[in-house]
């Protein structure tokens, strides 16, 4: 009796619980009074030649019928993984631990999921290259690239890349890539090097000191570069003396500024390799009761939403990282989708930020 009694008192499912039909295509196209297609078009991010009255019609349809794409279906139908890899690959093992990379990393996530494409992200040591999973098993319909590393690594790597027969974006490579199905798009970072060093030497600047990590990162050494050819092509009285540290973290940068204050060295300006070693600078310099601008100016790079926290406003170069990333998202998914790459190489610009430490 008891056992009946159990069982009879588990509720049967009324036939208004029970789930609802999937809502379709047909379904949205039906409440937006439009064509299937265009509701392909829209959901997909491939909108061409319709007004912003059909799109938000659209929009709002999809809402009503809590419209969700089937990725899988829609994967077996084009015979795409609806996947970008992303690869970063550093020297160290903090693969995240730098916010431009987060901040491109942004920006890709944001273009990818506009266009219905998830991100398969992967941080690999320079070492790790030939075990990479996304290298290995083919996991995605394309990749994008960031590395660090000395030129015959990256070369090296390009052509184990060229053999997965993948479409490839390279983020901040030095050069495109004359052949293979890949497209590069970097910063100028030369120009914004000359840009902030000009910005120094007009302030008065006349023994500068660029600290950079000996860290073999193509941006860096261009931003140095840049330095570099200002002072030699501009005819200023300037002295530029390149300051390496072990690493770009706070206490090896420090610690190498540190030594060479302890040298006697006379120096009127410091430019940093980015932000978070700026930061670092002058704390060091406050420490010692240096006067930042009128005994030392400094400025740094990246100009990245981070350093609002930082109680002084920096004089930087603005690093265009969140649309670089966008960037990188819209021409993969051209690539995909049409079979060609729009471009094969672009540059974005770089801009200077005067604060108050210059």
């Amino acid at each position: 009796m008891a056992r009946k009694d159990s069982v009879s008192s588990i509720p049967t499912p009324s036939i208004e619980a029970r789930p609802r039909r999937r809502s379709t295509l047909k379904d949205v196209a039906r409440l937006a009074g439009v064509s299937p297609m265009t509701v392909s078009n829209v959901v997909n991010g491939t909108l061409r030649g319709y007004n912003e009255e059909t799109r938000d019609r659209v929009l709002a349809a999809v809402e009503r019928a809590n419209y969700r794409p089937d990725i899988a279906a829609r994967s077996l139908r084009t015979d795409r993984r609806m996947a970008v890899g992303m690869l970063v690959v550093q020297t160290g093992r903090r693969f995240l631990a730098d916010p431009y990379i987060t901040s491109l990393l942004d920006g890709l996530c944001a273009g990818l999921n506009q266009r219905g494409y998830s991100l398969v992200l992967q941080g690999l040591h320079v070492d790790e290259l030939a075990t990479a999973s996304l290298v290995q098993q083919l996991q995605t319909d394309g990749l994008c690239v960031l590395m660090s590393g000395n030129f015959m690594a990256n070369t090296a790597f390009r052509a184990t890349l060229k053999a997965m027969r993948q479409p490839i974006v390279m983020f901040q490579q030095p050069q495109p890539d004359p052949d293979g199905d890949i497209c590069s798009l970097r910063q100028d970072d030369f120009d914004g090097g000359r840009v902030v060093c000009e910005h120094l030497v007009q302030r008065g600047a006349r023994h500068l000191v660029a600290v950079v990590p000996e860290l073999d990162w193509p941006a860096m050494s261009a931003r140095v570069a840049g330095a570099h050819h200002f002072i030699e092509t501009s005819g200023a009285r300037t002295k530029m003396t390149v300051l390496t540290s072990s690493d770009e973290s706070a206490a090896a940068t420090q610690g190498a500024v540190e030594g060479f204050m302890a040298s006697d060295a006379r120096f009127d300006a410091i430019f940093a390799g980015n932000d978070q070693m700026a930061i670092a600078v002058h704390r060091l310099l406050t420490r010692r009761q240096v006067r930042i601008p009128e005994d030392v100016m400094l400025a740094g790079f990246n100009g990245l939403d981070f350093i609002d926290y930082f109680g002084t406003r920096l004089t930087t170069v603005r690093s265009p990282a969140f649309e670089l990333g966008q960037l990188g998202a819209y021409h993969m998914v051209k690539r995909i989708e049409t079979g060609g790459f729009d471009s094969r190489a672009i540059t974005l610009p770089t801009e200077l930020m005067t604060g108050t430490t210059t």
